[in-house]
C-alpha cells in the first residue's frame, strides 16, 4: 500500500528515501489516498534525447526532459549524477525512441555502474555540431565539403571515444575544448578516409581531459 503526497498516474516514479520504486496504480489515485507501489518488475519509462544502451544502468532525474513529452516532468536517463538509479535497461533505445524498457531494481540492489561499449554507436552531429560525449562509444564521420566538430571534455575517467573517418567529401577538422595529449594539441584533423583516432579519458590534476591512445593517419596540432 502507498499513499501519495500528491496524485500519481501508472507508471509515475517515486523516490522513497535512498530507493527508487516505479509506482503502479490500475486507476488514477489522488493526493492522500490509499493507492498501491509496485517496488520491481519491468516498466517502460519516458526517456531523455539520447541513446541507451541494453544492460546500462537507468537513472531518473525528476525534473528532467522527456523526448517528446512534458518538459520537466521527469525522465530516465544514463546521468548518474543528482539523479537516483531505477534500475537497468532490459533493450536499447535510441536518442529519438520516447521510452525506455526498465527492469526495476532497489538502489541497494545495483552497486556497479555500466557505461556503454566501445561498439555504442553515437551519431555524427554534422557540420559545426558537437560530438556527444554522454558515455563511451563510436563515432563515423561523414563530410560532404570542408566541414569542422567540436569536442567537448570526457564525462568521466575510463570513458572511450573512437572518432573515424567513414566518408570524406572534404577534410574534417575537430577542435577539443582541452588538450588530447600531453603536448597540448587541441586539435584532430581528418583528411582522408580511414582516418581514425581512439581518444579515453584521464584524471589530470582536477580535470577530466582526452588522451590520444591510438591515431592511424589523423593529424594533431
Amino acid at each position: 500500500d502507498y499513499t501519495p503526497s500528491s496524485a500519481i498516474a501508472a507508471g509515475d516514479v517515486q523516490v522513497l528515501g535512498t530507493n527508487v520504486a516505479l509506482g503502479y496504480s490500475p486507476r488514477a489515485t489522488a493526493a492522500s489516498s490509499l493507492g498501491a507501489l509496485d517496488l520491481g518488475g519491468v516498466y517502460d519509462v519516458q526517456k531523455a534525447n539520447e541513446q541507451i544502451a541494453a544492460w546500462s544502468l537507468v537513472y531518473w532525474d525528476a525534473d528532467g526532459n522527456p523526448y517528446g513529452r512534458e518538459a520537466g516532468s521527469g525522465c530516465a536517463t544514463t546521468t548518474s549524477t543528482g539523479n537516483t538509479c531505477i534500475g537497468i535497461a532490459l533493450e536499447a533505445a535510441g536518442a529519438t525512441a520516447q521510452t525506455v524498457r526498465v527492469l526495476a531494481l532497489p538502489v541497494s540492489v545495483v552497486t556497479n555502474t555500466v557505461h556503454n561499449a566501445l561498439s555504442a554507436h553515437i551519431a555524427d552531429p554534422g557540420n559545426g555540431g558537437a560530438i556527444p560525449v554522454t558515455d563511451t562509444g563510436e563515432c563515423q564521420i561523414v563530410t560532404t565539403g570542408a566541414e569542422t566538430r567540436t569536442l567537448a571534455a570526457p564525462t568521466y575517467v575510463g570513458q572511450m571515444l573512437l572518432i573515424s573517418f567513414k566518408t570524406k567529401g572534404g577534410n574534417c577538422v575537430i577542435t577539443c575544448a582541452t588538450g588530447v595529449n600531453q603536448s597540448g594539441n587541441t586539435t584532430i584533423t581528418l583528411d582522408t578516409a580511414g582516418d581514425a583516432v581512439l581518444l579515453v579519458a584521464k584524471q589530470n590534476g582536477s580535470n577530466i581531459r582526452w588522451s590520444v591512445v591510438m591515431n592511424d593517419g589523423a593529424s594533431l596540432s
